[in-house]
């Protein structure tokens, strides 16, 4: 049992914060890199983004010609604690009957160059906290994603 006045340190060293302790991000999320890759041997398409701060998911689109089109729901697959930085991922089976491809599961576009070069990708990412489009990236074929599928306006090439 202390008797007597408590020490100043004591008091300080409960009420400073730890010089180690990384201020947390606050948004709002934005992409900082794209990978995609299709490996027709193993008939999967893959879609890794990694953002500047957490997010709350994010989605991505594609299609040849605009006359069909896919969207898949992307996830966080690892984020830093301190909300720095979030990786989203998404693996889709690739299959060749569009009528088979099921959203966030399976993808009817084949790994054939030909495909790839005429394919149409747009992207979105959703803040953390106000869920609404934070960051967004169109690359590949031209494309009025608007017309097509709806979608709000991106000219943000990749």
């Amino acid at each position: 049992m202390l008797t007597g006045p408590i020490p100043l340190f004591w008091l300080y060293a409960c009420a400073l914060p730890s010089p180690e302790a990384p201020a947390f991000f606050e948004g709002p999320a934005l992409i900082t890199d794209v990978t995609t890759a299709c490996d027709a041997d193993r008939d999967e398409r893959r879609i890794e983004v990694t953002t500047e701060g957490w997010t709350s998911g994010g989605m991505i689109a594609m299609s040849l010609d605009g006359a069909r089109f896919e969207s898949h729901k992307l996830i966080s697959a690892e984020a830093a604690e301190d909300g720095a930085w979030d990786v989203l991922a998404l693996t889709l089976d690739v299959l060749p009957d569009p009528v088979e491809a099921v959203a966030d599961a399976s993808t009817a576009y084949l790994c054939d160059p030909a495909t790839e070069d005429a394919l149409a990708w747009r992207l979105v990412v959703y803040d953390a906290f106000t869920r609404e489009v934070s960051d967004c990236r169109v690359w590949g074929q031209t494309l009025d994603w608007n017309a097509v599928a709806g979608y709000s306006t991106c000219d943000k090439p990749l």
